[in-house]
C-alpha cells in the first residue's frame, strides 16, 4: 500500500516517539534483575573488604541484589577491562580507583581501556590513607630510623607492593625519591601475600591501605612506622604521619568510586548515583568505615570526572620522575 508523504512522515515520527518512550520506560524500571559489581582485586583485599557492605546496602536501595565479582590481576587492569567491555545497560557496574583510573594510564603504554573514554563515572565512594609498615625485627622503629638504616644499607631494604604501578609502588618510589635512599622494589600479586611476608620476616617494609593491614597491626604481626595522610589515622592515633616525621608535605591518599561502561543511559547513572549516596549512609557501612578509617565520599558524576582528570597528570609526573614502567 502506498502512503502519502505526510502520512509516512507522521508514522515515522510516531515510531521514533514510541521507541524513545519504550527506552525511557525500560530505564525507569531499572533494575529488573541482579546487578554485578566488578571489583578488580582479589577477595579479601582491602577494596573487597570495604566494598562488600556497600554492595549489600546498594542492593537494598535498588531493590535488587548487587553481587560482587572479583576480577583481580595486572594491577586492576583485568577487572577494569572486563567492566569497560560490558554492555552499558546498568547491570554491570564496577569499582575504579586511583590506580585503575589515574596511575595506570601513565604506567602502561598500551592500556586496553581509556579511563575517561571507556568508562563513565557515577560517584566517588571511599577515600583512605595508607600506612608504612615493617617487619617486627627490622632495626627501625620510626621513619627517620628507617631512612638512616636504608642509607647505611643501600639496595638491601625490600619494599613490597601490589604490583608495578600500584599506589603502594608509587608511594614507595616517592618515599625513596624524597629521602634519597635506594631500596629494592618487590612486586606481589596480592597485598595479602606481601603483608604475610612482612609478618613472616621475608619482606622489610610496605606502604598499603589501612583496611588491608589493620588486622596484622592489631595482632602485633607487623609494626607501623607512619601514615601517608597529612592528618593522623583515627584508628591509629598514636602513629605519626610521614609529614610529622620530617617528610614535609608527603601525602598519598587513595580514593575510589563506582563506574559503568561508557554509553550507559543518564537516567540509570542518576538513579545509581542517588542510591550510592544513600548506601554510604547505611549503618553497617558507616561502622566498617569507622573501624578501618575509610571515609565515605559521595559525589556527583561530574565531580568524580574532574578528580580523575586532575589525578592523571599529577601521577603521570610521579611515574615519569620515578622512571617506573609496567611495559
Amino acid at each position: 500500500m502506498h502512503f502519502p508523504n505526510r502520512i509516512r512522515r507522521a508514522l515515522s515520527l510516531l515510531m521514533v516517539f514510541a521507541a524513545a518512550t519504550g527506552a525511557t520506560a525500560a530505564q525507569a524500571e531499572w533494575p529488573e534483575r541482579p546487578i554485578k559489581m566488578i571489583v578488580p582485586y582479589v577477595a579479601g583485599s582491602g577494596p573487597d573488604v570495604v566494598l562488600r557492605p556497600i554492595a549489600d546496602a546498594l542492593g537494598r536501595e535498588l531493590g535488587q541484589p548487587v553481587i560482587v565479582d572479583n576480577r583481580g590481576g595486572a594491577g586492576g587492569i583485568v577487572g577494569t577491562q572486563a567492566l569497560a567491555s560490558s554492555a552499558p545497560d546498568g547491570y554491570t557496574i564496577g569499582f575504579g580507583n586511583l590506580v585503575t583510573l589515574a596511575i595506570n594510564k601513565s604506567m602502561h603504554a598500551k592500556l586496553p581501556y581509556d579511563p575517561q573514554r571507556s568508562l563513565a563515572p557515577v560517584s566517588l565512594a571511599i577515600g583512605n590513607a595508607l600506612v608504612l609498615i615493617a617487619r617486627n625485627d627490622l632495626p627501625a622503629s620510626n621513619v627517620q630510623e628507617l631512612i638512616a638504616y636504608a642509607k647505611k644499607n643501600p639496595g638491601k631494604v625490600s619494599v613490597g607492593s601490589l604490583g608495578v604501578g600500584s599506589s603502594a609502588h608509587l608511594a614507595g618510589e616517592m618515599l625513596k625519591s624524597e629521602t634519597g635512599t635506594t631500596m629494592l622494589h618487590v612486586p606481589y600479586k596480592s597485598g595479602q601475600q606481601a603483608v604475610a611476608d612482612i609478618a613472616g620476616g621475608q619482606l622489610d617494609v610496605m606502604i598499603d591501605n589501612v583496611a588491608g593491614v589493620l588486622p596484622f597491626i592489631r595482632s602485633g604481626q607487623v609494626k607501623v612506622l607512619g601514615a601517608t595522610s597529612l592528618k593522623r589515622v583515627p584508628v591509629l592515633p598514636d602513629v605519626p604521619t610521614l609529614d610529622e616525621s620530617g617528610l614535609k608535605g608527603f601525602e598519598v591518599v587513595s580514593w575510589g568510586g563506582i563506574m559503568v561502561p561508557a554509553g550507559a543511559p543518564k537516567p540509570i547513572i542518576d538513579k545509581l548515583n542517588a542510591a550510592i549516596a544513600k548506601a554510604l549512609k547505611d549503618p553497617a557501612v558507616l561502622k566498617l568505615n569507622e573501624t578501618l578509617s575509610v571515609e565515605a565520599m559521595p559525589s556527583t558524576p561530574e565531580q568524580f570526572a574532574n578528580l580523575i582528570a586532575t589525578e592523571i597528570p599529577r601521577w603521570g609526573e610521579m611515574v615519569k620522575k620515578s622512571g617506573a614502567s609496567a611495559d
